[in-house]
């Protein structure tokens, strides 16, 4: 088993209970509110407020945007996760989720980390959520988990960014994903 399905399955089963399902044919439902620049605008505003301290513990934060039964925009607080992965804790009360946002910790040339990784869009699809992602870099993405595409919203240094970032060496950095070029460019 490669690392990739490792920590696909991994996640299954703490996430899911032992799901089978493959994100690339699992059934996601669509938003029941449109995207829109007030809700980019405070997933921009959460990723910012956790950027500092995960490239100080070099950890991965994680946690929910949603709405409340007024339609403000709120989020759970931000769960510690380990270098390459968090498990948000659920949302409680009135509280209709959006989407997980999570950081990639501090920069490092180990790590492909200035895009989402196929384990972020295959948990979002999975959970059946979409994603905001804050890379050490300062780019912002979304995943999309219904049409299973990761668009980036903002480019290198629109977030607080790791002082420690410099270029890495990967191939170049497209503005789009879909599940498979992630899969695929996790293979290198």
């Amino acid at each position: 088993m490669n690392r990739m399905s490792f920590l696909i399955s991994l996640t299954c089963i703490l996430w899911l209970a032992g799901c089978g399902e493959d994100p690339a044919t699992a059934v996601v439902p669509p938003r029941h509110q449109v995207q829109n620049l007030p809700e980019l605008d405070y997933a921009r505003a959460t990723l910012n407020s956790i950027q500092e301290q995960s490239f100080d513990q070099n950890r991965e934060f994680c946690g929910y945007i949603g709405v409340d039964s007024f339609g403000r925009f709120v989020s759970t607080e931000p769960t510690r996760g380990r270098e390459s992965t968090c498990r948000p804790s659920s949302p409680r009360g009135d509280f209709q989720v959006l989407a997980s946002y999570h950081s990639h910790g501090a920069f490092s040339e180990e790590f492909d980390s200035e895009l989402p990784s196929y384990e972020d869009m295959a948990t979002d699809i999975l959970e059946g959520v979409d994603g905001y992602i804050a890379t050490p870099g300062g780019r912002m993405w979304y995943i999309n988990a219904e049409t299973r595409n990761a668009r980036l919203v903002c480019g290198p240094n629109c977030l607080f960014t790791d002082p420690g970032y410099s270029d890495p060496e990967f191939e170049p950095i497209r503005s789009r994903y879909s599940l498979r070029d992630l899969e695929e460019r996790s293979d290198y």
